[in-house]
């Protein structure tokens, strides 16, 4: 009995670890990132670290590739993976990298990395299992993983030791001499989505996020489609959402670091969007570009978007008006504290220097904005045009950005040109009214995002252009079978051939 109660005081006081890393790593799994695309965020943010050109996104279905395997499994298990061909990692920097805190740049302040949590943090938070291939010089790729039911269970202590293993064929494609491959094999959080949703699901933030890194260079593809680069402020991209204005100068705010004496600096540049040209489109149509609804801020740190929201305006309250501008800020990782970043880089939590320092500034240019997008308004309601010549109005901008006049409208008729989704598979539809045909080219087919977008870029007028054109002669040829009895064989040609064409784009 005596030895007994030896042995049981002497268990109190074995030394006990400072996490318990079978509870911990199912607590971390619910960090709290928004969505997918935030936690995929942070396996870019390493690849471009990492000075990456080319980073791949895979969202696949039915397979598992785990210990470099592919299974046909039942049901819909989705597998994830970001490739990269950054500079790699050796088989110490690997097994640092799958540890929680473990980096080599601690509260470096240069990049988009500071605290070491995002590779393990973000994959536990959507997968079960987190699986790492990196190589350099073209050599066969180091391996170690990490599984929250082996850690869980006690079976998995400690970060596995890097082994030599080939990358899943798959992934083996089209790969560089360096580069690193981050496979989320178990994922168990994405509900009941099918691969597809999700890959398209990516696009638009990914687009946001990292559209300076785009458009300095950086190549960002999703199941093979490239991510473009989306400019909440409507200055840059493709026509015509890059109509809107630049507001007032780029202002500019120096903070010194307290501790260090380091100065580092605050720019803002507000944007004011084309009320007149813009007010006619469809409520589908603005909701899907981004401006009903898209009043706010966009935060961005060390060049990434980091937040987007109502901040930093004082008292102004966030009104319908406010729609029709926008505001970008942007600061470096130095100011971190100041803004309030935390480890996930999911939003900001301003501090009162902040707000006292740029509030008024900010909340006096929001109010005037209001005003002018209010007066702008007003001023249209005080035309007395029909919606006939509404329509005929918005066709007359399209002609003349082409250079046309009245007098080239084929037939009599005028011409207009819209882009949403379509409830049939169709790629496009045609409809005459008011001596007004319109084109309604298919938002959700393979066609939109492969041809007609790229062909929207600035530089690519005469092909957009000559790409219109054709599409026109098919909506003006298609509205001539309306009411007689070729329109039934029209619409099944119609069909037919969007769904060849999505076949034949497919593999694009």
């Amino acid at each position: 009995m005596l030895a007994m109660r030896h042995a049981t005081a002497a268990k109190r006081h074995e030394p006990r670890a400072i996490v318990d890393d079978r509870t911990f790593i199912l607590a971390t799994r619910d960090t709290g990132y928004r969505d997918v695309a935030a936690a995929v965020a942070e396996l870019i943010d390493n690849s471009l670290q990492a000075e990456a050109n080319d980073v791949q996104v895979f969202v696949i279905e039915g397979v598992d590739q785990t210990d470099g395997r592919t299974e046909e499994l039942p049901g819909r298990s989705i597998t994830m993976a970001v490739v990269d061909d950054g500079y790699g990692m050796g088989p110490e920097t690997l097994r640092k990298a799958l540890q929680f805190g473990g980096t080599n740049r601690f509260d470096d302040r240069t990049g988009f990395g500071r605290f070491g949590m995002g590779l393990p943090n973000s994959s536990v938070s959507q997968t079960r299992r987190l699986e790492v291939y990196s190589w350099q010089d073209g050599g066969t790729p180091f391996y170690s993983y990490l599984d929250v039911d082996e850690i869980a269970s006690g079976r998995l202590r400690a970060i596995p030791a890097p082994e030599r293993r080939q990358l899943p064929t798959w992934l083996s494609a089209d790969i560089g001499a360096n580069g690193t491959a981050v496979l989320w094999s178990r994922c168990d959080r994405l509900g009941r989505l099918r691969a597809n949703t999700i890959a398209q699901r990516l696009q638009a933030p990914l687009g946001r996020m990292y559209r300076y890194a785009i458009w300095a260079g950086s190549r960002l593809r999703v199941n093979s489609s490239r991510v473009r680069p989306i400019d909440p402020l409507f200055l840059r991209g493709a026509a015509p959402l890059n109509e809107a204005m630049a507001y007032g100068s780029r202002l500019r705010y120096e903070f010194a670091d307290p501790d260090t004496g380091r100065t580092s600096f605050v720019e803002i540049q507000f944007s004011e969007l084309p009320v007149a040209r813009w007010q006619e489109w469809s409520v589908s149509e603005k909701r899907r570009c981004g401006i009903v609804g898209g009043a706010g801020v966009s935060i961005v740190r060390a060049g990434r978007e980091i937040d987007y929201g109502w901040h930093l305006m004082g008292g102004k309250r966030r009104e319908n008006y406010d729609d029709w501008w926008r505001c970008e800020i942007h600061f470096s990782p130095a100011l971190d504290e100041l803004f309030g970043v935390t480890h996930s880089k999911q939003g900001i939590s301003p501090k009162l220097e902040l707000r006292t320092t740029l509030g008024p500034d900010l909340e006096a240019i929001a109010r005037t904005l209001n005003s002018r997008a209010r007066a702008a308004f007003e001023a249209l309601k005080a035309t007395t045009l029909t919606p006939a010549t509404k329509l005929a109005s918005a066709t007359d901008q399209f002609l003349d950005h082409h250079g046309l006049r009245a007098t080239d409208r084929i037939g009599g008729l005028k011409y207009h040109i819209d882009v949403s989704p379509l409830a049939s598979p169709a790629f496009y539809a045609a409809s005459i009214r008011a001596g007004v045909v319109t084109l309604t080219i298919n938002q959700d087919h393979p066609f939109c995002k492969k041809f007609y977008e790229p062909a929207c870029a600035p530089g690519r007028t005469r092909e957009r252009f000559a790409l219109e054109c054709l599409l026109l002669a098919a909506a003006r040829a298609d509205v001539t079978t309306f009411g007689t009895r070729d329109e039934p064989a029209a619409t099944r040609l119609r069909t037919s051939w969007a769904d060849t064409l999505a076949a034949l784009l497919d593999g694009l």
